[in-house]
């Protein structure tokens, strides 16, 4: 497998993550041998004229290109801050709407290790409750990243959040004019 390719930068209140698909040459081939002979079969289901197959092959056709867009050429793109983490797929063709999911408190980053890919780590986005301070599940992400890019990122959130803090607990600027 292919090292995944990820861009992640910062500014002073977000962190902007986009995580690239890496899926293997042999993946590819066969997604378009499988939507090639769909395509066949919904060729011969016009021709002969049967209806019910064509529109049969036509449904499995369409859920299998949105499936082949999402492995050549999906992205998945993350936008952190202090109060949510927000999270969009992108297909090539088309985008999914992004999805804000509020923190309550701070922000986990836990890992876990991809076995496809040695060297890469898959991440979970994480916060507590206010309640009852329990976690819960914010967000996994799709693809893996190196894991030095994941190390990068851990730092840019804790920066994050240690600026935000900063920020609140300072002391009132005052000026003298």
């Amino acid at each position: 497998m292919n090292k995944p390719k990820s861009e992640i930068y910062s500014n002073s209140e977000c962190v902007y993550v986009s995580v690239n698909v890496s899926n293997p040459l042999w993946g590819k081939v066969v997604l378009v041998l499988g939507n090639l002979f769909i395509l066949t079969i919904i060729g011969l289901g016009i021709i002969w004229q049967i209806p019910q197959m064509t529109i049969c092959f036509l449904l499995l056709f369409i859920s299998l290109i949105k499936y082949s867009l999402w492995n050549f050429c999906g992205c998945e793109n993350l936008i952190i801050n202090t109060r949510s983490v927000s999270y969009q797929h992108n297909y090539g063709l088309f985008k999914t709407r992004y999805v804000t999911k509020r923190l309550q408190s701070r922000l986990i980053i836990s890992h876990s290790l991809y076995k496809n890919c040695p060297g890469c780590v898959l991440c979970s986005f994480g916060s507590y409750k206010q309640i009852d301070n329990t976690p819960f599940e914010l967000y996994n992400m799709t693809f893996p990243m190196v894991e030095a890019d994941a190390k990068y990122l851990n730092t840019l959130i804790e920066k994050l959040f240690i600026d935000d803090m900063s920020k609140r607990y300072d002391l009132p600027q005052i000026i003298l004019n």
